[in-house]
């Protein structure tokens, strides 16, 4: 799929339109003379060792798709984490979040390795990814109620995000549930094979062969203990990202609206949440609007004023989007790789993985 292309899919606009009405929510929600005299006066020196931080969660999530990947194939996390930075920079540049396939396929670009069994993978860490997030909510939520913070909020505000975070733990275990049953069934091919009669009859072989090696990047699910193991990883990549949230909170002093100011914690833990299942949500690139309006609604939930609410919204938004853009760019450009050609294929180089060897190759290992 080239750019053009790309940029005239219906989930694009869908993206788009979504995002609009969320921009439109946000600017409706804060006060926007307030927001320019929060975003004037704020303490922009802690936003380096912010960034700093959060390069450090890009590290750990490196670790764990290490972990994710090692039943199939060993990597280091040094060597995965230029291609975890490119497919967050593409995730900011490009809409739909192709960011995953980006990723999927720079990894295979770069060793020889099958886009689509690092999809799955990809897959299961975004699914661990949401109900880590969750858990983060279900820690902070009970001090946040216990101070009176929450209690002082509408009765419709805190039945419409009770709402939403129930409905969110119902379909990310849905989804462990579908992948794990999936990895662990043996028929789990075939049964799978047989919806490919909606597909044309000369692509149905190769559809099968990207089904199998989907399927061989779900193996880390087969094992019960790496369930476990994949929430243990997940905490200090979010504990970390939310150590990120808390020092670009305090360029805002937004401890002074709390009393004891340590509520800032579980408040800066709730925000994580509801920022990053908002870009779950079809946006436009860099999830504009689906970030934002969430953080600012945490907020206020609480009692923070709106125009400093959103000041921090759009000033963490800039902090997490801008460094990994950079910097994926960076990577890009040193191995002389176009963004481009990621996005299309045609990135000059050989076929940078052999389905049918591979396949051919776990086939035998099974009849062995």
């Amino acid at each position: 799929m080239g750019l053009r292309s790309l940029f005239r899919s219906r989930s694009f606009w869908l993206g788009l339109g979504v995002s609009t009405i969320f921009i439109a929510l946000f600017l409706f929600t804060v006060e926007l003379k307030e927001m320019g005299e929060a975003l004037v006066s704020a303490d922009y020196l802690y936003v380096v060792p912010a960034v700093l931080i959060y390069f450090v969660a890009v590290m750990l999530r490196s670790m764990r798709w290490k972990y994710l990947l090692s039943p199939i194939s060993e990597f280091t996390a040094v060597r995965l984490f230029p291609v975890v930075t490119v497919g967050y920079m593409a995730n900011n540049l490009l809409p739909a979040r192709i960011g995953e396939v980006i990723r999927a396929y720079y990894l295979g670009r770069r060793e020889n390795f099958s886009t689509s069994t690092a999809l799955a993978t990809i897959m299961v860490e975004r699914v661990y990814d949401g109900l880590t997030l969750l858990l983060l909510a279900v820690v902070a939520v009970p001090f946040l109620m216990l101070s009176g913070l929450v209690n002082d909020s509408s009765n419709v505000s805190v039945l419409a995000w009770s709402f939403f975070g129930a409905a969110a733990v119902l379909v990310f275990i849905a989804a462990i549930i579908l992948l794990t049953f999936l990895a662990v069934y043996p028929g789990a091919g075939p049964l799978l094979d047989r919806f490919t009669f909606l597909i044309p009859a000369r692509f149905r072989s190769r559809v099968g062969e990207y089904i199998d090696l989907f399927l061989e990047g779900l193996s880390v699910l087969r094992e019960r203990r790496r369930h476990f193991g994949l929430i243990i990883m997940s905490l200090p990549v979010w504990l970390s990202e939310g150590a990120m949230y808390l020092l670009i909170a305090l360029s805002f002093d937004l401890g002074a609206f709390f009393e004891p100011p340590v509520l800032i914690v579980p408040v800066v833990l709730l925000v994580t949440t509801a920022s990053n299942l908002g870009t779950a949500l079809p946006s436009a690139p860099g999830a504009i609007g689906t970030f934002e309006f969430p953080a600012v609604s945490a907020l206020v939930l609480v009692g923070v004023a709106e125009g400093v609410a959103g000041a921090y919204a759009i000033m963490l938004h800039v902090a997490l989007l801008l460094p990994v853009t950079a910097l994926g760019l960076l990577f890009l450009g040193v191995g002389n790789v176009s963004l481009r050609n990621l996005i299309s294929g045609e990135d000059g180089h050989p076929p940078h993985y052999p389905l049918g060897q591979r396949l051919e190759r776990t086939q035998d290992e099974k009849r062995k």
